[in-house]
């Protein structure tokens, strides 16, 4: 599988998890709601809304899923970073490499500074 099918599918299953978050909050209000959301037909009985048992289990899932998202984020930032750093390492010590070259190179080509007559330049100090 490729990875743009990868992708495609991991966007398919974010939008139908968040379609359902948005039946479930919506639920929260209004017991009727899913019904709209889902595109299911009415139906003549009511439901029942959310008791504190299922919201508790709602929002523990919601942490769930937030505290997975995170660690997947943390863990593809560590790779990413893993992967860079010794391509890092390498462009710093050729512009390194470079820099010293030519500091070499300028040091060659500068004349010695002339003598001030015997004068000796003291750094002033504050």
């Amino acid at each position: 599988m490729s990875m743009s099918s990868k992708a495609a599918d991991i966007f398919l299953e974010t939008g139908s998890s968040f379609k359902r978050i948005a039946e479930l909050t919506m639920e929260l209000v209004d017991p009727n709601s899913s019904n709209r959301l889902s595109g299911s037909s009415t139906t003549t009985s009511q439901k029942i809304a959310i008791d504190s048992s299922e919201l508790k289990r709602l929002r523990e899932a919601l942490q769930r899923f937030s505290s997975d998202l995170d660690a997947v984020s943390q863990r593809i930032h560590t790779n990413r970073e893993a992967a860079t750093a010794p391509q890092e390492v390498e462009r710093l010590m050729s512009l390194n490499s470079i820099e010293n070259h030519n500091n070499e190179e300028q040091m060659k080509t500068e004349e010695p500074a002339e003598s001030m007559d015997n004068q000796t330049i003291v750094p002033m100090t504050i």
